[in-house]
């Protein structure tokens, strides 16, 4: 139940008591300061004035019979206010009637403890509703972050449909021009597109279920991510050059080519300058396959590179051509490297700061297959 500051040192969960009689603020205060950080206050208004100022409150524990403004009136304000709603409200009361325990309910509480209470019940009903509000924030930061990742992963299906599409108008359009020239590409291009509508689903099924991973030779993941971007790669005249092993790695063979690969690889493009240079470099590093994938562009700044993999934070920019992007393509890459049992390092020197010496190196770290 525990949160983490902003300089990393666990925090515990602050509480908010609010009662009007002093002797019970001292009895509540006595009972759990020990574990949590405590805020107080003898009247309604001020505790509506302390839970929107300094740290958050994670619980509030509410009198409910207190003048000027009562306990339910508390309550409402709290959940008319988007920055409060989802707070868990204790009500602490004499009162043990039934209308008054049902009007609780319905302004909003999510618990009603009567006066005077057992301390053990009061502390385990305030674990309990801390633990349900720690459960509730980590299933919809993890909603949220499987909905980015479903609408990368359906950008790179719909990339791998648009190439095979696009070589059909070629050959509409020059119609001399054999079909054959183009077939690898289309192979690959439809593999790894059904490939990736088969990790779609998978996601969606559960978001924990772990991709199913397989032997996959890592210089034709290499190739084939290479072959997929030739038309940009083309278009702006870079020159890639590739040396990677022949060593068995395991992954997942459409993400590995299109999402990780494929990332790195077409952020290298997007950041290099016409007719720039890019390195696919592979060696081996222990029990892992290590491949490099280098650019000459204009870096990332640092302020960037801190957040590079928080799919909450990612942003797109733009390329040296003015070509544009989901900005979720490497919390994509880390996700799949992770499951693989591997991991992403990524160095940068911006071209502000070293005009001789800039670009950025995305190095994968890849666990080699038994017997590889």
């Amino acid at each position: 139940m525990t949160a983490l500051s902003p300089d990393g040192v666990a925090e515990r969960p602050c509480l908010l008591l609010i009662d009007d009689t002093p002797a019970n603020l001292d009895v509540l205060v006595g009972l759990l300061k020990d574990d949590y950080e405590l805020k107080v206050a003898l009247r309604g208004a001020k505790g509506l004035e302390l839970c929107a100022s300094g740290r958050a409150v994670d619980l509030v524990l509410l009198d409910v019979m207190m003048p000027e403004m009562d306990g339910f009136a508390v309550c409402r304000a709290l959940r008319a206010d988007p920055a409060t709603r989802d707070i868990p409200v204790i009500f602490l009361t004499a009162k043990s009637d039934v209308d008054a325990t049902v009007r609780g309910f319905a302004e909003g509480a999510d618990d009603y403890v009567t006066k005077p209470f057992r301390p053990t019940e009061l502390q385990a009903r305030v674990r309990t509703h801390l633990t349900l509000r720690t459960q509730s924030r980590e299933l919809d930061a993890k909603n949220t972050e499987l909905k980015s990742l479903l609408q990368i992963v359906g950008h790179d299906v719909a990339n791998q449909f648009a190439a095979v599409q696009m070589l059909v108008d070629v050959t509409k359009r020059f119609p001399d021009r054999s079909f054959a020239e183009f077939l690898p590409h289309v192979e690959v291009a439809l593999r790894n597109g059904i490939g990736l509508t088969r990790v779609i689903r998978e996601l969606r099924a559960s978001e924990d279920k772990q991709l199913p991973l397989a032997p996959v030779a890592l210089r034709a993941a290499v190739d084939e991510a290479v072959l997929l971007a030739s038309a940009r790669i083309e278009a702006k005249g870079i020159v890639v050059t590739v040396e990677v092993p022949d060593v068995t790695v395991m992954a997942e063979r459409s993400t590995l080519t299109v999402s990780v690969i494929g990332n790195a690889l077409s952020n290298a493009i997007k950041f290099s300058p016409a007719g720039g240079t890019i390195t696919l470099a592979g060696d081996l590093a222990g029990e892992a396959a290590r491949l490099r994938v280098s650019d000459a562009g204009d870096g990332i700044d640092a302020s960037a590179l801190v957040h590079l993999f928080d799919v909450t934070l990612s942003r797109s920019r733009l390329g040296t051509a003015r070509e544009q992007g989901t900005g979720f393509g490497m919390p994509l890459m880390q996700r799949f490297v992770t499951q693989y049992g591997g991991r992403v390092d990524v160095a940068s020197r911006t071209a502000a700061e070293h005009p001789t010496d800039h670009g950025t190196h995305v190095t994968l770290w890849l666990p080699l297959a038994r017997g590889a």
